[in-house]
């Protein structure tokens, strides 16, 4: 058991010991505490936040479904129409909420205005938190879009077959047969996206701030408010520590579903249409999903090469007039430190979770340590302000904070974990001749030499959506840093992209055209990269070495 052995240092200093260091914290003012429950009505918060996590994950996931069987059934054009429904996933969290920041601004929005919206719905207490989980949604559903077109092209083709020899149509097959035999995947999805939503910090954040009053407030939003507003880190400790109980439930049951043979798990729906009007049918949903998914996109680019007088004209100019590119020119020259410390950060991180969970999914996949793969999906699923306490506090003794050190040290612990889920499955159906091989001729160092070779499409894979996910952080660059890489050796500065792309939103005035400018020059390096990952992986699991299931 010598490979794991880096892997499980890592995740028992930076999130077993933390995550249970934080209840030792909580125990040093407990009057401190508990005074958040006499400030803050934390029973609405814990509304929102299931709102927010239920919502997100249950539309999600529907909506997924829908255009992966809608992909699926697409004559031509396939890998086109994926990279569209994909697209969402490459904008950060911030660059996404600067979005529909604009989109949803008043007459003036293109989303208010198209749908016929007389007010601003962040701005309501009423609306606040819905507003935001449709945010949440439209950011998530490419991920359980790309799990569930994942599993359904694992269905064998003799399903297929036998179900034509059985005269089903297309949406008896899919509503009968295909979808329930993936039901396993459609569950898998939607607890992830539940416990991710759980712990999302970023779009609450930069979208309302938690308001009006407390109407959109989330417990992570109120960790780092109890923490960094009010200096309250006793409090701050209490709700990371019922945030990662409330975690630990849907957590369980995702290990649950990984450890089951089962893959049924929902119900055969006999849905009897004629081919022609399901396909119809079909289409025209994927067709509303797209413009959806893709048209705030569109948005973002052309705000940010456009004249601001054309920002707050009824009805929005929709179409590309008086183009400039001053704003993009003016963030792009701003953004240089914050890009290098992502570029660092971003390379660096996923290079260590790389070398720590490949060899150690490797050796459990081989000696069917199942426990190592439960307790990474847990340690996953958990929110950062899980650990976050306990972290900053070690930060700070040891002089790390405002470096690119503390981030690169503390974020393989989502990176890693989810990089053994993905290692572990693929090595799963490795075949072990490779190993038998290396023992009869002797060959030493079979993992560097054999293994790491025959799985360069996974590494690839595993390797880009750890710098995607790096690149997307806005919590902890927000607590570990404060000052912007200082373009001097030794490096001091740790800010990142995402946090220069929050900078453009003032209180006091809000320019369309900063706003557009930043989130696209934070958005654009990770969404070539992303649509190379992307891409890679829906030309098939054998050649991207990514299974979910």
């Amino acid at each position: 058991m010598r490979y794991p052995i880096p892997y499980l240092i890592y995740i028992f200093a930076f999130g077993i010991i933390p995550f249970f260091g934080a209840f030792l914290i909580l125990g040093v003012n407990i009057s401190s505490a508990f005074s958040v429950f006499k400030f803050v009505p934390v029973g609405l918060v814990v509304e929102n936040t299931l709102i927010f996590s239920f919502f997100t994950a249950a539309l999600s996931s529907v909506l997924g479904t829908l255009l992966a069987v809608a992909v699926e059934i697409l004559p031509k054009g396939k890998r086109l129409a994926s990279l569209l429904v994909m697209l969402p996933y490459t904008i950060p969290f911030t660059s996404s909420a600067l979005i529909w920041t604009i989109s949803l601004y008043g007459k003036y929005g293109w989303f208010s205005y198209l749908f016929h919206l007389p007010f601003d719905p962040l701005y309501l207490a009423k609306t606040s938190i819905w507003a935001v989980t449709g945010v949440s949604v439209w950011s998530s559903v490419p991920v359980s879009f790309l799990i569930m077109i994942s599993s359904l092209r694992s269905v064998p083709k003799e399903v297929r077959e036998a179900s034509v020899m059985d005269g089903l149509s297309l949406s008896q097959y899919y509503s009968s047969v295909a979808v329930p035999m993936v039901g396993k995947a459609f569950w898998i999805s939607f607890l992830l996206q539940f416990v991710l939503a759980m712990g999302n910090f970023d779009l609450p954040y930069v979208l309302t701030q938690g308001g009006p009053g407390f109407s959109s407030t989330t417990l992570p939003l109120l960790v780092f408010d109890e923490m960094f507003t009010f200096g309250n880190f006793s409090g701050g400790e209490l709700v990371a520590a019922l945030l990662g109980l409330m975690a630990t439930l849907p957590s369980l049951a995702l290990i649950f579903l990984f450890r089951s043979r089962r893959r049924k798990y929902l119900p055969s729906l006999n849905l009897k249409l004629s081919d022609r009007v399901f396909k119809g049918i079909m289409m025209a949903l994927m067709g509303l999903l797209l413009f959806t998914l893709d048209f705030p996109v569109y948005w973002m680019v052309l705000v940010a090469f456009r004249e601001p007088i054309l920002d707050f004209k009824y009805p929005p100019v929709l179409f590309p007039t008086h183009l400039t590119s001053s704003y993009f020119i003016s963030s792009l020259e701003q953004s240089v430190p914050y890009m290098i410390t992502s570029v660092v950060v971003g390379l660096t991180a996923s290079l260590f979770t790389v070398l720590m969970s490949l060899p150690a999914s490797y050796e459990a996949a081989r000696k069917g340590m199942g426990w190592l793969l439960f307790l990474s999906i847990y340690l996953y699923s958990l929110p950062a302000a899980s650990f976050v306490i306990p972290l900053y506090l070690l930060f700070t003794g040891i002089g790390l904070i405002n470096t690119w050190w503390a981030l690169i040290l503390s974020t393989p612990i989502f990176t890693a974990t989810f990089a053994t889920w993905i290692f572990y499955n693929f090595y799963m159906d490795f075949p072990r001749g490779y190993d038998d091989a290396a023992q009869v001729f002797g060959i030493k160092r079979k993992l560097f030499r054999i293994i790491m070779p025959l799985s360069r499409g996974s590494i690839f894979s595993v390797f880009l959506l750890s710098f995607v996910f790096n690149w997307h952080l806005l919590f902890y660059p927000l607590i570990f840093a404060n000052t912007p890489y200082n373009m001097r050796f030794p490096p001091e500065g740790a800010l990142t992209i995402t946090i220069f792309a929050l900078q453009a939103l003032g209180n006091e005035s809000l320019n369309w055209g900063l706003l557009a400018s930043s989130a696209l020059v934070a958005s654009l390096p990770v969404m070539v990269i992303t649509m190379m990952a992307v891409d890679r992986i829906l030309r098939g699991e054998r050649g991207s070495g990514v299974k979910f299931i």
